[in-house]
C-alpha cells in the first residue's frame, strides 16, 4: 500500500532513539543521572526491558554527559556483535576524562564484557552500559514500559497532524505489545495511514 502522507509520525525515522524524547518521571532529569553518574566513578548501567525507552534515555543523557566534560565514545552495537569494535590503540587512549557508552553490551562475549571492566577499572575511564539483564555496574536507571508515557508519547506525535487516535486505543496496543513502546508505536502506523485515508476522502 503507498504510502498517503510523507511524514507519518509513526515511521522509523521519526520514533527512533533521539527523535522523540524520554520522559523522566518527576525529580528526575538528564542532569540528575550524569550527577548519579559521576557519584559512582563513572560506571553505571541502564537496564529493562525490549522496547522500553532504553537507548532513547542514553540519547538524551549524551549531551548531558558532554556538558559534565567527558570525552564521550558512542557505540552502537549491531546485532551479533561479539567483540568490542575498538582497536587496541583506541581502548589505550581511553583515560579517566573518557566516558565509553555502550548499546547492545549484552551482545559481547562473557570474557569480551569482563576484559572491557577490567580495563575500566584499571585505566580509570567510565563505563555506561545499556542492557536488558543486569551485570555487576551500578544501576543508573531501569526501564518500564508506562502507558502514561505511551499516552504522551502519542499525544506528542500527532500534535502536529490532523489525525486522531483515542487513548483506548493507545491502552489496547500498548497491553498487546506487553508494555513494548516501540512496537507498540510501530503497530500505530498503518492506523494513522487509514485515519489519514479517511480525511481526505472526507475532504472531496
Amino acid at each position: 500500500m503507498p504510502h498517503v502522507h510523507d511524514e507519518n509520525p509513526f515511521c522509523s525515522r521519526r520514533i527512533r532513539p533521539g527523535a522523540i524524547p524520554f520522559f523522566f518521571p518527576e525529580g528526575v532529569d538528564a542532569d540528575v543521572l550524569v550527577e548519579r553518574l559521576r557519584e559512582s566513578q563513572w560506571s553505571g548501567q541502564i537496564i529493562g526491558p525490549h522496547g522500553t525507552g532504553k537507548s532513547t534515555l542514553l540519547a538524551a543523557l549524551l549531551p548531558a554527559l558532554v556538558k559534565a566534560g567527558r570525552k564521550l565514545v558512542h557505540l552502537e552495537l549491531p546485532d551479533g556483535t561479539r567483540q568490542l569494535p575498538l582497536s587496541a590503540k583506541e581502548l589505550d587512549g581511553l583515560d579517566a576524562d573518557a566516558q565509553l557508552a555502550i548499546d547492545g553490551y549484552e551482545q559481547l562475549t562473557y570474557w569480551a564484557r569482563r576484559r572491557l571492566k577490567n580495563r575500566s577499572k584499571t585505566q580509570g575511564f567510565g563505563l555506561l552500559i545499556i542492557a536488558h539483564a543486569p551485570d555487576d555496574l551500578p544501576e543508573l536507571y531501569r526501564t518500564e514500559g508506562s502507558l502514561a508515557v505511551a499516552q504522551q508519547i502519542v499525544a506528542e506525535l500527532l500534535r502536529e497532524t490532523p489525525v486522531k487516535i483515542s487513548e483506548t486505543l493507545v491502552e489496547e496496543r500498548f497491553r498487546k505489545h506487553n508494555g513494548n513502546l516501540r512496537e507498540m508505536l510501530f503497530s500505530l502506523y498503518d492506523i494513522y495511514e487509514w485515519e489519514y485515508r479517511q480525511i481526505l476522502s472526507d475532504k472531496k
